[in-house]
């Protein structure tokens, strides 16, 4: 009997040891793993910082982008608007001068004692620039 309760303090002082052993390297390992969880945080902190960084900077590049093309098209469009009443104003003239040489047309026609309507030409006469 000696001898079963040798071996069961043995065994007994083996779990024991083992539990021990095992709670202590536990807690070293524990905190092994905090510092890499730690490491890990500050590695993820800093990736978030680097993103938020370059997307502030791609915002205000096409923040940018978006202003000169703004700047573009407005005076895109003012020189188009320029060039519109150019070229209405010429037209504006030429009309002017067609609608003139008619008159004196139906001038000459009226000098002749032409029926008013008939040019001799076939067409239909206009009205004066001043009846309209």
């Amino acid at each position: 009997m000696d001898m079963g309760i040798a071996l069961g303090s043995a065994v007994a002082g083996v779990a024991a040891g083992v539990a021990i052993g095992w709670m202590l390297a536990r807690q070293g390992g524990g905190a092994a793993l905090k510092e890499r969880a730690e490491r890990a945080e500050r590695s993820l902190q800093q990736e978030a910082a680097r993103a938020q960084a370059a997307i502030a900077a791609a915002q205000d590049s096409a923040k940018r982008d978006v202003a000169a093309i703004q700047a573009e098209m407005t005076s895109r469009i003012e020189r188009l608007k320029a060039e519109q009443r150019a070229e209405t104003e010429k037209l504006a003239r030429h009309l002017t001068q067609a609608y003139d040489e008619l008159d004196g047309l139906r001038a000459k026609a009226d000098a002749k004692n032409l029926r008013p309507g008939d040019t001799g030409h076939g067409f239909a006469a206009t009205l004066p620039l001043g009846d309209l």
